[in-house]
């Protein structure tokens, strides 16, 4: 019988057509927007630079809430924070032979500069695999990612005013004319921007829930 991995990896449906091309991609996903003590019973959320996209967020609409999904993610959260995190992806990716690119955080982001550190542990231990992100925890310091590791900071947070809009960023829209007038490349497609760090990403927003038009402007 073949030995379970240690995370519990996904790929959705993005993450597939971007696999159409060149990179072969699995994803880790955490539960987002999510309140938990750490082991130093340290309050911390999975999601801390959330602001603007915490009431459309698409990570809780959708597959996303399906019960196998959130376990998936729950267990995801739990193994992040155990001595054995590193080693453990590691091994998985070892034994995932065909796949040369990993999505971190489909859902959730980056709750502390330790597991943020971890991931660039990680990917340094791997030079021969892409990782990428998006991420809103620019309260952190991300200066530690390898060249392997692209790092993508997501305007509509608390620390945008620490986004370098000359560094590879991303923004959300309500549409894709808004998106094009503003000059940004098309991210809803596939991954393929990120993980070339390209510098102007737009998303536009396709989640379930109506934007208001609070949100609309918010969002441009």
């Amino acid at each position: 019988m073949a030995k379970p991995f240690n995370a519990r990896w996904n790929k959705n449906e993005k993450l597939a057509k971007t696999s159409g091309g060149n990179w072969n991609i699995v994803g880790f996903g955490l539960p987002a927007d999510y309140n938990f003590l750490d082991a130093n019973l340290v309050e911390r959320n999975t999601c801390p630079g959330a602001l603007a996209c915490r009431g459309v967020c698409y990570a809780k609409q959708g597959g996303y809430a399906f019960p196998m999904a959130k376990a998936a993610r729950s267990h995801n959260l739990s193994f992040s924070q155990s001595d054995g995190f590193v080693a453990g992806i590691v091994s998985d990716l070892l034994r995932m032979r065909s796949v040369n690119t990993v999505r971190i955080h489909d859902s959730g982001d980056f709750y502390s500069q330790e597991y943020f550190d971890k991931w660039c542990n990680i990917a340094k231990t791997m030079p021969h695999l892409t990782f990428y992100a998006y991420t809103k925890s620019l309260h952190l310091d991300l200066t530690g990612a390898p060249e392997n590791f692209k790092v993508t900071q997501s305007l509509g947070g608390k620390y945008d005013a620490s986004v370098d809009l000359d560094a590879p960023h991303s923004r959300i829209f309500s549409d894709h004319d808004a998106r094009i007038n503003a000059g940004y490349v098309d991210g809803n497609i596939d991954d393929s921007p990120a993980i070339q760090g390209l510098v102007k990403i737009g998303l536009v927003y396709h989640g379930n829930k109506n934007l208001t038009d609070a949100q609309k402007a918010f969002f441009g």
